[in-house]
């Protein structure tokens, strides 16, 4: 039970966002800043751990952490919109806020959900669908477990990042390819069950259909200006899973075997981190080569495995490193050259 405590210490997120909230002005811009500039210095002052393979790793415990954090997110986007609608915000501070929110639902709720729709509980995934309805990507849930998981590090994946593409050529390419992707995955499935794409058991499609029911249900209740608020949220969350996605395996290749498919997966294709802080708040996700290796595997039994790549920063001053394509380049393209090597 006590080596699952420091996976509680996503709560720490709330109190800038609450603190600019209360300030107002720019300093609803907080959340941010401070989620990244704090969690990079601390990253470092924390320092590293392999993590993973500690006693009583099948404590509910770690399931209770990231389930505890679905009524916060909705929570806090109802919070938002209740304000938007009773015009308590200056225009800044909507932006501001919109930012904050987003930014969290990006780090925390989507992380959690990618755990969770890992899952074989009917309830952790119901779990994982609400996480991503409401920051718009459901079809995430179909795509990476069906179509990323098995064409990773080729370039039939829309979320590896080919040697130097920039993240904003990569952004547009991974946002629609991904739905692209899940909506042929899912077709594919309903044929092979004897039915048409087009029908409620369609995961992807009872998702878009969801999600628009949302966004009307918003606009009635809240006003339609908070359509806007709802749909900055789902940007700026998703923006953050792209970032996160364009590191996890950039200009990292998969080779052809001579029967035409994929070698398997192995750590030299995916890259990892050992910052004992990040992979706190990111249920391990920094050991990805791990994950990729086994993703039924449980956050809290996932290891750093030898031969992976490996990050030079964690992952929040990688995140921003990623946003400058010159140093991104320069410090990542060397390393990607050794492993493509191996």
């Amino acid at each position: 039970m006590l080596n699952a405590l420091p996976y509680f210490l996503y709560f720490v997120v709330l109190a800038p966002l609450l603190l600019g909230q209360q300030l107002g002005s720019g300093w609803t811009f907080l959340t941010p800043v401070a989620l990244f500039g704090a969690v990079g210095a601390l990253d470092m002052l924390v320092g590293r751990s392999k993590a993973g393979g500690l006693p009583g790793t099948e404590s509910p415990a770690y399931s209770f952490a990231p389930m505890l954090w679905l009524p916060f997110q909705l929570a806090m986007i109802v919070w938002l919109l209740l304000m938007v609608s009773r015009h308590e915000m200056a225009v800044l501070e909507i932006i501001g806020m919109t930012l904050s929110i987003g930014t969290i639902c990006g780090a925390i709720g989507i992380i959690f959900a990618h755990e969770f729709t890992h899952r074989i509980s009917w309830l952790e995934r119901r779990i994982a669908d609400a996480l991503m309805v409401t920051v718009t990507y459901h079809h995430f849930c179909v795509e990476h477990v069906h179509g990323h998981h098995r064409t990773v590090g080729s370039r039939d994946d829309p979320a590896t990042a080919r040697l130097n593409e920039s993240f904003y050529r990569f952004f547009p390419r991974a946002t629609w390819g991904g739905l692209i992707s899940a909506w042929h995955i899912e077709s594919e499935r309903m044929r092979q069950r004897g039915r048409g794409p087009y029908g409620w058991r369609n995961r992807v499609l009872s998702g878009l259909v969801t999600q628009a029911f949302m966004y009307v249900a918003v606009g009635f209740i809240f006003g339609w200006s908070a359509i806007g608020v709802l749909a900055g949220i789902g940007l700026v969350a998703i923006f953050h899973l792209e970032v996160i996605n364009y590191m996890e395996h950039y200009g990292l290749k998969r080779r052809l075997r001579d029967n035409g498919r994929l070698e398997p997966m192995g750590p030299q294709h995916s890259w990892d981190d050992d910052h004992r802080l990040s992979s706190w708040l990111l249920l391990n996700l920094t050991h990805h080569a791990d994950h990729h290796m086994r993703p039924g595997e449980p956050y809290q039994c996932l290891e750093m495995v030898e031969g992976a790549g490996k990050l030079p920063f964690g992952y929040a001053t990688s995140f921003l490193i990623a946003l400058i394509p010159p140093i991104w380049f320069r410090m990542m393209n060397p390393k990607v050259k050794i492993l493509n090597a191996d």
